[in-house]
């Protein structure tokens, strides 16, 4: 009995001690939190990417805008102006011969004679293909005046596809999101089911007044 009344009185000594370390523990992590500083807050205003080249379409507020908007994976890449038709004219054959040697993605930016700016993310880089080609990180979008993005639906996978006379870009029930001509001059923009897109021109058919292709790497 008096083995077990022994142990007995040992047990709360015990438990103290336990309790005493944990105090000390949370005693030491308070102080390690309190050393340790805060992460740095998140900038409420969108950072301009860095670029190479001067666009004649979008602005810094319209680029930083659409930034928000780009795939996490593209996040502090640089933009390269690698086609635009001031410098390499009016011609999409121009455009798919810019595009060689690059894998993606583009960011598509127009500015049409009404003065409307749009365009579309493509997450590979233009060319001339058999068939549709991308992902479903390819969106349309359109500043009418305010950032509108049109991002994919998940209803098909049309989501670009270059020919010799024209580009397309998402399709539904025969009609494109957006297309452009073999020379950069006329285009076209549907509702369509791959975005789930409005007009993005302020008419369905426009002339344009601009082309350029920024590569994202």
């Amino acid at each position: 009995m008096k083995s077990l009344r022994w142990r007995y009185t040992r047990l709360p000594s015990q438990v103290e001690d336990a309790l005493s370390g944990e105090e000390d523990k949370e005693e030491e992590e308070e102080k390690e939190e309190e050393t340790t500083p805060a992460p740095a807050p998140v900038p409420e205003c969108p950072v301009a990417p860095q670029l190479a080249g001067a666009s004649q379409v979008l602005g810094a507020s319209e680029m930083s805008q659409l930034s928000l908007h780009l795939p996490p994976r593209v996040t502090g890449y640089s933009w390269r102006l690698a086609f635009c038709t001031s410098r390499d004219g009016f011609s999409l054959r121009s455009l798919y011969r810019q595009m060689e040697g690059h894998s993606g993605p583009v960011l598509l930016v127009l500015r049409d004679q009404d003065g409307q700016m749009f365009g579309a993310f493509s997450s590979s880089a233009l060319r001339l293909s058999k068939g549709f080609y991308g992902t479903g990180e390819t969106f349309l979008f359109s500043f009418s005046p305010q950032l509108k993005v049109f991002k994919w639906t998940g209803s098909n996978s049309f989501f670009v596809k270059g020919d010799l006379d024209s580009l397309m870009m998402g399709c539904g029930s025969g009609r494109f999101g957006l297309w452009l001509d073999g020379d950069l001059y006329r285009g076209g923009s549907h509702p369509c089911a791959t975005f789930n897109n409005e007009v993005l021109a302020r008419q369905e058919q426009f002339c344009i007044s601009e082309v350029e292709a920024w590569v994202l790497s």
